[in-house]
């Protein structure tokens, strides 16, 4: 990663799409875990590295650049969120889901509107979908590292009870 940021920085942007290759999944599942809506979500993801790039003389060269961006994305996300003001929970949704014999392609957003508090999801697609140790969630997201790991143990009882079978 830190070839790469070198390059940014010298305005060579030769490797940017190996870079997004790299690093846009993780970027894509950050918005989507608290957006909940997949074109948002690409939005917020093309805003990322955008915001990325304008910011890259920033970046150190020790900087952890996989954490830089998801703390990009993470706070764009937010923002996103927090200027639509709505709770698009819906338990029509949750009925659909659960009574459902499979999952499709979408089945990682169904699985994750399962989940009801915004936090706990986000803390389920920073583990389980893009990897992230507890402790640098704790970071992330500004949370002490218990209260974290009380979440997230939450969440997946919510999931096995709300999933039953499907969670197994």
């Amino acid at each position: 990663m830190r070839e790469y940021v070198k390059r940014f920085k010298l305005n060579d942007y030769s490797l940017f799409d190996e870079f997004y290759q790299k690093t846009s999944k993780q970027v894509y599942f950050t918005a989507l875990g608290i957006l909940k809506d997949r074109a948002k979500a690409e939005d917020v993801m093309q805003e990322t590295f955008v915001a990325f790039l304008e910011t890259i003389d920033s970046v150190k060269e020790n900087d952890n650049v996989f954490a830089y961006l998801t703390v990009i994305a993470r706070n764009k996300s937010i923002n996103e969120y927090n200027k639509n003001k709505r709770i698009d929970f819906d338990l029509d949704k949750l009925q659909n889901v659960h009574a459902k014999s499979h999952f499709d392609d979408g089945g990682v957003e169904e699985i994750l509107n399962l989940l009801v508090d915004e936090e706990d999801r986000e803390i389920v697609v920073y583990h389980l979908i893009l990897g992230y140790k507890f402790r640098e969630i704790a970071r992330i997201i500004n949370k002490p590292l218990g209260t974290v790991l009380w979440k997230y143990n939450r969440a997946l009882k919510w999931l096995k009870n709300k999933m039953g079978a499907f969670y197994e």
